[in-house]
């Protein structure tokens, strides 16, 4: 599955691991489901599309881009969130089913919506990216690469509410 992000996006989501679609823990390593600790957070996403600066007063930037702000967010929960040991920078999140559920007809729906739309992730009360949607993703895993600039443990400390 492919996943492009936009070239603004502070935090560039990378790859995605499907739970019934990644492989296996090697033997002997616990699966990160099993040992991330539950976090009981939010993402908080929406799909819009990109805009020009001051070209409309709802026109927002996100890192070095702009996008039409949002009028209303979903909340998909997070079971658990944890700094990835594999990747530079980047914060490995589980969604609850739940979530997962939002997460997936969000990507369908910014994937269908065309080049200029965006997926808009929201943490806390920070619009954190806006992220092209190339095609619709499914599972409860993903993988979050963030930008240089940001802190992967800021974030997970973030999601799982500390």
């Amino acid at each position: 599955m492919a996943f492009y992000p936009y070239r603004f996006a502070p935090i560039i989501l990378a790859a995605f691991l499907l739970i019934g679609c990644s492989a296996p823990a090697p033997t002997g390593e616990t699966p990160l489901s099993e040992t991330a600790a539950p976090a009981g957070g939010t993402i908080e996403l929406a799909v819009s599309e990109t805009c020009a600066t001051g070209s409309d007063p709802k026109c927002v930037p996100v890192g070095s881009g702009s996008i039409v702000s949002p009028a209303t967010f979903e909340r998909a929960q997070v079971s658990s969130a944890v700094v990835a040991e594999n990747q530079k920078n980047a914060v490995e999140v589980t969604f609850t089913d739940d979530g997962a559920a939002i997460f997936g007809a969000l990507t369908q729906q910014a994937a269908q919506a065309g080049p200029d739309s965006r997926l808009v992730f929201k943490i806390d009360d920070t619009m954190q990216s806006a992220v092209t949607v190339m095609e619709p993703l499914t599972g409860n895993e993903a993988v979050i690469v963030l930008s240089p600039d940001d802190d992967a443990q800021d974030i997970v400390d973030r999601l799982n509410g500390r």
